[in-house]
C-alpha cells in the first residue's frame, strides 16, 4: 500500500513539475502581425455602391478587424470619369446610383489617411440576369431554402449571392400598458410592443457557376437553412436573397475564399490557398491587399412566408423567454396612498413592466407585472422593433 502511495505521488510531483516548466509562446506572426488592409464591396452600376475599409489584426486582437477611417475612395472608369464615395462613418464609404453605362471597364482607387494608394485592377461590368425564383424545401426540422436563375444571353456563367432575413416574433406577454409622466395609461397603436420584427444577414459565402453546362442555368442553388428551434419561423419569416454575376477570376477568388473560411478544422482539410484579390498598393506590388472588387449590377428577390403556411410540426415555436422564464409579479392598488411611489420604483429599480390587471371577480385589485423581455419584444431581442416593414403584408 505504501508503495502504490510513493508511485502515485511521484507521479503528480512529476506532472506538476512539466505544468510549472510551460510558458506562454506567441510566435512573431502573431504578435507583429501586420495591419493588411481589407476591402470589402461590389461597384454597383444599378444602385448604392458601399465600400468597407478595415485592417487586419492580431490573432490574440478580441476585435476582428479595426476600421479604416479618414480615406479618399472613388470610382474610375475607362472614359475618364471619376467618382467620388463619402465616408460614413464606422469605415464605411459610399456613393448613390454611379452612372456606367456606356463604359465597359472601372477600377477602385483608394488613398487612406496615411497617403498610401491602392487601386484594383480595371474590371469587366457585368450585366446580372434577374432571379427565377427562390424556393424551399423541409428538412428535418426546419426550411432549406434555394434560389434558381438563369442568364438569356448564356454570357454570365458565374453568381454570387448574399441574403437578408426578417422575421417576426413576439413577447410571451401581451399589454396595452404604458408607463409615462408617473402613471400608467393605454398604447396608442404605435406603442404597441407585444410583436416585433428583427432582420439578420447571411455570413456564408454563396457562389455558383454553369461553366460545365451549355446554357447558363442555376437551379436550386442552396442559400440558408432555418431551424424552427432559432423561433425564426414562429410567427413570419422573410428572405431577401440579392445576386451579383461574376467574371471567372472573381469566381475563382470567392471559391478560394470560401474553403479557406469553412472546410479548415484539422490537418485533412484543405489547407489555405494562396489567396491574392485584385488590389494592389500602387508603390508597393509586395504589400498584400485583402479583397476582389467586381462591377455589376444586383438583381433581388424576396420570399415571405407566414407560420400557418409552414409545414412542419411546431411552427409556433416561441424562443425563451416563455412560460417558463415569464413568472408574473403583482402591485395590488392597496394601499392607495403609496401606489404611486411603489409604481415608481417598480419601474426605476428593475426591468419590470405592468402588461395587466388583476383581480377578484369584477373587482380590480392591481396591475400584473413582469420581466421586461416578458412583455415588451423590442427588449426580448437586441435590434428589434415594433413598427411593422413596410413589405410585410398584413396577414400571414
Amino acid at each position: 500500500m505504501m508503495r502504490n502511495s510513493r508511485k502515485i505521488l511521484f507521479v503528480l510531483l512529476l506532472a506538476d513539475s512539466m505544468w510549472a516548466c510551460k510558458k506562454p509562446f506567441s510566435p512573431d506572426v502573431v504578435t507583429n502581425a501586420p495591419n493588411y488592409l481589407v476591402v470589402e464591396g461590389v461597384i454597383n452600376t444599378g444602385d448604392t455602391t458601399t465600400i468597407k475599409l478595415s485592417r487586419t489584426t492580431q490573432l490574440a486582437d478580441t476585435a476582428k478587424s479595426k476600421t479604416e477611417l479618414g480615406a479618399a475612395i472613388y470610382i474610375d472608369d475607362n472614359l475618364n470619369n471619376h467618382y467620388l464615395l463619402t465616408e460614413q462613418g464606422n469605415g464605411i464609404y459610399r456613393i448613390s446610383k454611379v452612372d456606367l453605362h456606356a463604359a465597359q471597364t472601372c477600377r477602385l482607387h483608394i488613398i487612406t489617411s496615411d497617403k498610401k494608394e491602392y487601386a484594383s485592377d480595371m474590371v469587366e461590368i457585368d450585366n446580372t440576369p434577374p432571379i427565377d425564383s427562390i424556393s424551399y424545401s423541409v428538412v428535418n426540422n426546419g426550411l432549406q431554402f434555394a434560389v434558381s436563375t438563369h442568364d438569356a444571353t448564356n454570357k454570365v456563367k458565374y453568381f454570387r449571392w448574399d441574403f437578408t432575413e426578417t422575421w417576426e416574433y413576439g413577447s410571451y406577454y401581451n399589454s396595452r400598458y404604458i408607463y409615462k409622466n408617473g402613471s400608467i395609461n393605454y398604447m396608442t397603436p404605435d406603442d404597441y410592443d407585444n410583436i416585433c420584427w428583427i432582420n439578420g444577414t447571411g455570413n456564408q459565402i454563396l457562389v455558383g457557376s454553369a461553366e460545365n453546362l451549355s446554357q447558363s442555368v442555376i437551379n436550386k442553388q442552396l442559400i440558408t437553412y432555418v431551424d424552427e428551434a432559432t423561433g425564426k419561423l414562429a410567427l413570419g419569416y422573410s428572405i431577401l436573397i440579392k445576386q451579383y454575376a461574376l467574371t471567372k477570376a472573381a469566381y475563382e477568388y470567392w471559391q478560394k475564399l470560401k474553403k479557406n473560411t469553412e472546410q479548415l478544422g484539422s490537418i485533412f482539410d484543405a489547407q489555405p490557398s494562396d489567396l491574392k484579390g485584385n488590389l494592389h498598393n500602387l508603390a508597393d506590388a509586395n504589400e498584400p491587399v485583402m479583397g476582389y472588387i467586381s462591377a455589376s449590377n444586383q438583381t433581388s428577390k424576396r420570399f415571405i412566408i407566414g407560420h400557418n403556411s409552414i409545414p412542419l410540426y411546431t411552427p409556433n415555436y416561441y424562443p425563451p423567454p416563455n412560460e417558463y422564464g415569464c413568472v408574473p409579479g403583482y402591485l395590488p392598488f392597496d394601499p392607495l396612498s403609496t401606489f404611486n411611489d411603489r409604481l415608481a420604483r417598480l419601474y426605476t429599480h428593475g426591468d419590470s413592466v405592468i402588461y395587466t390587471t388583476y383581480g377578484s371577480g369584477p373587482v380590480t385589485l392591481g396591475y400584473a407585472y413582469a420581466a421586461g423581455n416578458c412583455v415588451d419584444c423590442r427588449l426580448k431581442m437586441k435590434g428589434g422593433y415594433n413598427k411593422k416593414p413596410g413589405y410585410w403584408p398584413d396577414l400571414l
